[in-house]
């Protein structure tokens, strides 16, 4: 095939299906089959045209596929063979500017002046063209960073590796002790899959916050020791319980709202960690940092991306513990992105989480 069927955001609120031509590659390049892609939040800002992105462009950065093309040398490169199941990393650092030098890759300097995620902010206007998991295939070039997903593990769970990182990323961040208490604000797909990280890294009791009743049913299979309904339940009274009265540990804001991350600084103990994840599409968040923060000497995390998580979340994913594959609730074609993003943005059906099968 010389091009490939994509969907493209040309401009805000507009999507077009397009065959833009398949790039030749590099000696050191590679050409992925894009097997499925998920719809991401992110992908309801860039949509939205909350973060002034670089139209048009190829939307999906929760990408798996199969290894298409191979450059000469490229096997030796990124250690993957013809065929192989590969997760992608959204970040395509440069590995020269003082961020990627210094360990935080997903940071890198050349991503804000000229967009280096896939998915998100790189125009398929760029030489490459493919730079998105809503296509048919993706452009692997020789920086990109490539992970090798066993064989045995199924594509609705390989999908996922993605978003685990990111959870993975935010725990890790943190560093917590075995046996922390965490609460987790939001039950959406990055809450809930930060549920599965932090019972990997040991914690407990893990307190996961949300409003639907589907959703913190799958947080207690997740993990999840404690589930508060804030629709029904007053937050702080039951962390605080949980807790013998001093909040927890470790608070996950996952929500990406500004009510949820200026609540998230009272559900942590004297001398906690909060750590915020979620984004709020540049929201303003009013926070009172004398008595949320400095009288409690609060310790305050972000976590942006998935750098050195990747490995990780592959590793849960494969040991299945956690059947963190039913959060796939609803799977559109290619077709139908638009309807997809409309299940996911208004949560048709009790979506959860919404998949685009290529």
């Amino acid at each position: 095939m010389s091009k490939a069927k994509v969907a493209v955001i040309t401009d805000k609120l507009k999507i077009e299906m397009k065959a833009l031509p398949i790039p030749e590659i590099g000696d050191k390049d590679l050409l992925v089959k894009v097997e499925m892609c998920g719809v991401c939040g992110s992908d309801l800002h860039i949509y939205q045209g909350d973060w002034g992105e670089p139209y048009p462009l190829i939307p999906g950065h929760e990408f798996i596929g199969r290894v298409e093309a191979l450059g000469s040398n490229a096997s030796l490169i990124h250690n993957v063979n013809l065929g192989d199941r590969v997760a992608v990393e959204m970040i395509l650092p440069c590995g020269e500017c003082y961020s990627c030098r210094s360990g935080l890759y997903n940071l890198c300097e050349k991503d804000r002046d000229e967009g280096r995620q896939y998915g998100c902010n790189i125009s398929s206007n760029r030489e490459g063209t493919l730079f998105g998991g809503w296509s048919e295939y993706l452009y692997v070039p020789k920086n990109a960073l490539v992970h090798r997903i066993p064989e045995h593990v199924p594509l609705k769970r390989a999908v996922l590796t993605e978003p685990l990182a990111v959870a993975v990323r935010a725990v890790n961040n943190t560093k917590p002790n075995l046996g922390d208490s965490i609460v987790i604000v939001g039950a959406g797909p990055i809450g809930l899959l930060t549920v599965v990280a932090a019972k990997s890294a040991g914690a407990y009791p893990i307190i996961l916050v949300g409003s639907r009743e589907e959703r913190l049913s799958l947080g207690k299979e997740f993990g999840a020791d404690y589930v508060i309904d804030y629709r029904s339940e007053n937050v702080l009274e039951g962390v605080l319980s949980i807790t013998q009265g001093r909040g927890a540990n470790i608070v996950f804001e996952t929500a990406g709202t500004p009510k949820a991350q200026r609540d998230s600084m009272d559900y942590a103990r004297v001398g906690g960690k909060v750590n915020f994840v979620g984004l709020t599409g540049n929201k303003t968040v009013q926070i009172e940092t004398d008595l949320q923060m400095t009288f409690k000497e609060l310790k305050v995390y972000t976590s942006f991306l998935s750098a050195w998580s990747y490995q990780g979340a592959i590793n849960i994913i494969a040991n299945g513990q956690f059947p963190i594959e039913k959060m796939i609730t609803h799977e559109f074609s290619l077709d139908e992105v638009e309807l997809a993003l409309s299940y996911s943005a208004n949560r048709t059906e009790n979506a959860i989480k919404v998949a685009i099968k290529i």
